[in-house]
């Protein structure tokens, strides 16, 4: 549409407020009841972008238009309250953390309505791990409350963990009241007479900010949610003194709508997108390498992409964040390209490949295989991403899209309508060496034994049956993260999640409590080693508190099992895997999570698995009771981290 045309659209717009029922639907109490609203709207439209010229031709006129945000203003909330009706303007029905005197006037704001749940955990921690999984699983943003000072500091690492995994995440801490900076108040948060929370958060977030006047709060909170919805997401932080908190406001805008802070890329330039369908579609042996950035691309277009690479015969691999987003059932998988990946994607990829195409995926160490000179086959790259700092960081690119990804997946199925390949030749070859690659590695993987003692891989083959339709896995950080990545096909709309930016052990404990409350329809498993269990385990008990059937998979091998087997593999041989260094002391698993009042079994051999989960994953459902399944498998088994092991081993060189 031209900009002529695109202006006359846009004054035919009639801009107008929506009442009240539009954000706070009757018959559920509100934090807003009972304030008189007054309705207006701020247009200020974004430029419509017309991504291709197909694409151009298949809309209607009006379809290139943004949709206008539009606002509500209410009248005399305090500081907390207004915070709240920004939340549920974006559809948060939960908040996860743990209660404290300086965050008290936010808790009792909290209670003074019915919308948004406060989930109170056992540790601020594992609370941030919640809102971390809660947010993976709905999109929306996660939310983490918890009080000044330590409460803060404990909640910091899942707070990280959540940034560097680009999760859009609200910290909100507690501080003492302004009157009292400076006086070494119990738990203040300031430089004068305290841990400055409010800059160690800066350090781990995209923002960290403390409000000190209530006035200037709408500005500082609407910029940071501006922040954390920005591409790529992020974490932010928001310090709440106790007085600002309480203090009157005397008008509150508030959307009316959700996703009204959500920033979003320009769509890439069609002559670059044509460029990369045409390299593909004349290539000898391409790639597509899907990372965690292609999740909303993907879960939106994933038939249409799948049909456009099935036409043109394109294998696709993923990173281990992005495993799953293209179904590892398709002919076209390759599985995960990175560590404890699979063998078929190293060796396509070291065959040679003349156009590697990444989607979303910053090639760090998971994701790089250990950056393994494997990657420089690759004749030709071409590399998209939100982030222009980290294109080029690992390979040299030669052709960088710093656009939304979606914009690239949309263009190479329009083009992909309209053309054929290059070489039906070309096509039936690399259909016939797809083949061939995944036979042989077929017949070389070993087949498990019926009896013996229970290894990881039997756990992985008879979890691997039950990961279907709505079924989201959070697997946890260690031992487990190879065994997942390297055993379980996962294939949509199954999902799996992995925290890999900070790679936080004990991660999975809270999340998939998170994960369940926000798409409690959806079956939610956690898959976690016996460390990371003990690291978070307590968070059964709130888990059994809000009635959340969240299922947990414990590999039970009695050791740190990453770092024994890290160090055995390093040291040649001058430690015994028996070597009692890195045990963990032989505890009673399942009587731990009894205790804490979820339903607990042991599982000792194969087949044991199999048997139990159709009923444990009914139960957990039907009596809404977490479930903990304490497999006990050979701590013997080498996991599949041979080139991490060696990385980290490797000497510095000289010089």
């Amino acid at each position: 549409m031209s900009q002529p045309a695109l202006a006359k659209a846009a004054s035919s717009v009639l801009i107008r407020g929506e009442s009240t029922s539009a954000l706070f639907s009757q018959g559920t109490p509100s934090l807003l009841d009972g304030h008189s609203p007054e309705t207006f709207v701020a247009a200020h439209p974004r430029d419509g972008v017309v991504h291709s010229e197909a694409h151009a031709r298949s809309e209607e006129p009006s379809a290139s238009l943004t949709k206008l945000r539009s606002f509500q203003t209410f009248e005399n909330l305090t500081v907390a309250e207004a915070l709240l009706a920004h939340l549920e303007a974006e559809q948060v029905d939960a908040v996860f953390g743990i209660p404290g005197g300086n965050i008290a006037p936010l808790v009792q704001a909290l209670r003074r309505q019915a919308r948004i749940r406060f989930i109170i955990g056992s540790h601020e921690g594992g609370s941030a791990f919640m809102a971390d999984g809660y947010a993976r699983a709905t999109g929306k943003l996660g939310v983490c409350a918890v009080t000044a000072g330590p409460g803060a500091t404990n909640a910091m690492t899942g707070v990280a963990s959540a940034h560097l995994d680009q999760v859009p995440l609200l910290t909100l801490s507690g501080q003492v009241s302004t009157e009292r900076f400076g006086l070494a108040a119990i738990q203040e948060s300031t430089d004068e007479g305290g841990i400055n929370t409010a800059e160690m958060f800066r350090h781990c977030t995209a923002s960290s900010t403390t409000v000190v006047d209530a006035k200037s709060f709408p500005r500082l909170f609407e910029r940071a949610m501006k922040t954390a919805h920005a591409l790529p997401h992020g974490a932010v932080h928001v310090s709440l003194p106790t007085n600002i908190a309480r203090q009157k406001l005397a008008k509150v805008s508030v959307p009316t709508a959700p996703g009204a802070w959500k920033s979003s890329l320009p769509a890439a330039p069609a002559s670059e997108v044509y460029t990369t369908f045409e390299m593909l579609r004349q290539a000898k042996r391409p790639l597509i390498y899907l990372g965690s950035g292609a999740r909303e691309a993907l879960e939106s277009r994933g038939a249409e992409f799948s049909a456009f690479v099935r036409r043109f015969c394109i294998p696709v691999a993923t990173s281990l964040r992005g495993k799953g987003l293209f179904s590892e059932e398709d002919f076209l998988s390759l599985g995960v390209l990175g560590i404890a990946g699979s063998k078929r994607a190293e060796q396509y990829l070291g065959e040679g490949v003349d156009v590697l195409l990444v989607l979303g995926s910053r090639l760090g160490e998971w994701a790089s295989k250990s950056f393994s000179s494997l990657f420089q086959s690759a004749s030709t790259v071409i590399q998209v991403d939100a982030t222009p700092s980290v294109i080029g960081q690992f390979l040299q690119v030669n052709l960088p899209v710093v656009a939304d990804v979606s914009s690239v997946v949309a263009g190479l199925v329009e083009f992909g309508h309209t053309a054929a390949p290059a070489s039906e030749a070309l096509v039936r070859e690399r259909r016939q060496h797809l083949n061939e690659l995944s036979l042989a590695h077929r017949s070389a993987t070993a087949a498990l034994p019926e009896d013996g003692p229970l290894k990881p891989q039997h756990v992985m083959a008879e979890l691997n049956a039950h990961l279907h339709g709505g079924t989201d896995l959070y697997v946890d950080m260690g031992n487990c993260t190879g065994w997942a990545t390297h055993c379980l096909r996962i294939a949509p709309p199954a999902r799996i999640f992995y925290p890999c930016g900070l790679s936080s052990m004990g991660w999975s404990m809270g999340a998939v409590i998170g994960g369940k409350i926000g798409k409690p329809e959806n079956t939610a498993i956690a898959l976690t080693g016996d460390g990371s269990f003990l690291m978070n385990g307590t968070e059964l008990v709130t888990a059994v508190r809000y009635r959340v059937g969240a299922v947990y998979i414990v590999l039970n091998d009695n050791y740190l099992g990453m770092v024994n087997h890290g160090e055995h593999a390093q040291a040649a041989g001058e430690y015994p895997l028996e070597d009692p260094y890195f045990s963990l002391g032989d505890p009673d698993l399942v009587k731990f999570s009894e205790s804490l009042g979820a339903r607990a079994y042991e599982v000792t051999r194969p087949g044991q698995l199999a048997e139990l989960l159709p009923q444990v994953l009914q139960r957990a459902d039907e009596e809404r009771r977490p479930q903990v399944l304490v497999c006990r498998i050979d701590y013997r088994e080498v996991p599949p981290y041979g080139d991490r092991f060696a990385a980290v081993a490797s000497a510095p060189k000289e010089g």
